[in-house]
C-alpha cells in the first residue's frame, strides 16, 4: 500500500557477507601493496642475490615499522624476518657494538611478534632461541625454546639439520638442559636423515656437542650408521 518492499533475510545475510568479504579482500590487498617492496628484497636475499648493507638495513627497518605488531599474514611475517635476521647477521659486535645490540633487540622483538601470530612455527622458536643465545645465553630458556622447535617439527629433515647447526653453537649447560629433545633430534637425523646431507653437517661437531653425538651414534648402532661410510657423489 505504501510501496514498502519486504527484503528476505537470505538477501540481507548475503549482502552482509559480501560486504565483509570485500572489506577483508581490500585489507589483504592493502597489506600486500604496503609490504611489496619488503617481500621483493627478502626474496632476493633468499635466492642468494647480492643486496647491499645499506639496502638491507633500510628494508629491515621498514619491516619492523610496517609489520611488527601490525600484520600476522605468514608470507609477510616471513619476509620481514628474513630482512631482520639478515641485518643482525651483518653486524659485528667487535666493530660496532651499539649497532649489534640494536639489531639483536629488533630481531628478538620481531620474533616475539611472529610467534604471537604463529605459535606453532618450529622455525620461529629455533630462531628466537638462537637470537636469545647471541644476546645472553640462558640455558634453561634457550633449551626450552629448542624443545618447542623439536616438538613442533620432530621429523622435518631441513629443520633437524638447521637445528643441528645451532646445537653445535650452544654451551654445555644448554645442551644438558635440552636433554631428550637433543637426543631425539640426533637419533632421528642418524636413522632417518638423508645420508649425504647428514654426512655434510657431521664434518664439524663442536667439542661440547661431541660426547652427546658420540653417545647417540653408539646407541643408533651399526645398522643405522654403516651407511655413512659410503661415499657421496659431488
Amino acid at each position: 500500500m505504501f510501496g514498502i518492499r519486504h527484503v528476505s533475510r537470505t538477501r540481507i545475510v548475503f549482502f552482509i557477507v559480501a560486504v565483509a568479504f570485500t572489506a577483508l579482500a581490500s585489507r589483504e590487498l592493502y597489506a600486500s601493496i604496503r609490504t611489496a617492496s619488503i617481500s621483493i628484497v627478502a626474496e632476493r636475499i633468499e635466492r642468494g642475490e647480492t643486496v647491499g648493507n645499506t639496502v638491507a638495513a633500510r628494508y629491515a627497518a621498514r619491516a619492523i615499522e610496517r609489520i611488527d605488531g601490525h600484520y600476522c599474514r605468514s608470507d609477510i611475517v616471513a619476509a620481514g624476518l628474513t630482512l631482520v635476521l639478515t641485518q643482525l647477521d651483518r653486524q659485528n659486535v667487535n666493530i660496532d657494538y651499539d649497532a649489534w645490540v640494536a639489531a639483536a633487540a629488533s630481531a628478538r622483538h620481531y620474533l616475539q611478534h611472529a610467534l604471537s601470530c604463529m605459535p606453532t612455527n618450529s622455525n620461529f622458536w629455533l630462531r628466537l632461541a638462537a637470537v636469545e643465545s647471541k644476546i645472553a645465553e640462558e640455558p634453561l630458556s634457550s633449551a626450552g625454546m629448542m624443545k618447542r622447535s623439536v616438538a613442533l617439527a620432530p621429523y622435518d629433515e631441513s629443520m633437524i639439520l638447521t637445528r643441528f647447526y645451532f646445537w653445535n653453537g650452544f654451551t654445555d649447560a644448554t645442551l644438558l638442559a635440552a636433554g631428550h629433545a637433543l637426543d631425539s633430534d640426533l637419533m632421528t637425523m642418524l636413522k632417518l636423515g638423508d645420508r649425504c646431507r647428514v654426512k655434510a653437517v657431521m664434518k664439524q661437531i663442536s667439542p661440547q656437542l661431541r660426547p652427546i653425538f658420540d653417545r647417540n651414534w653408539e646407541k643408533a648402532g651399526d645398522g643405522a650408521t654403516a651407511r655413512f661410510r659410503q661415499r657421496c657423489s659431488k
